[in-house]
């Protein structure tokens, strides 16, 4: 119904986990992929946008280096919560 209307830090966060799983040599486990950044979603608060233009424009360059390093504390949180639920001690 609303194509256009996405969360700005879905794609921040799947370039993390992408990045973050591939130099860890599990880059290639789709499943994992995809729980890491549901969870990693759910730790940061919606940035709901129509186009991504929309907030690029208007967030500097410091605010932006916040978003990120959010984004990657997220990853790497959510990253460690999966495998601990995978491995239970």
């Amino acid at each position: 119904m609303f194509s256009a209307v996405h969360n700005y830090y879905e794609q921040m966060v799947y370039d993390q986990v992408l990045a973050y799983l591939s130099e860890r040599g599990e880059g290639k486990n789709q499943e994992l992929m995809e729980d890491v950044a549901c969870i990693a979603l759910n730790l940061l608060p919606p940035r709901y946008v129509r186009h991504t233009i929309d907030l690029t424009m208007h967030i500097n360059d410091d605010d932006r280096e916040k978003m990120l390093i959010q984004v990657q504390q997220a990853v790497i949180k959510a990253a460690e919560l999966v495998k601990r639920r995978q491995h239970p001690r």
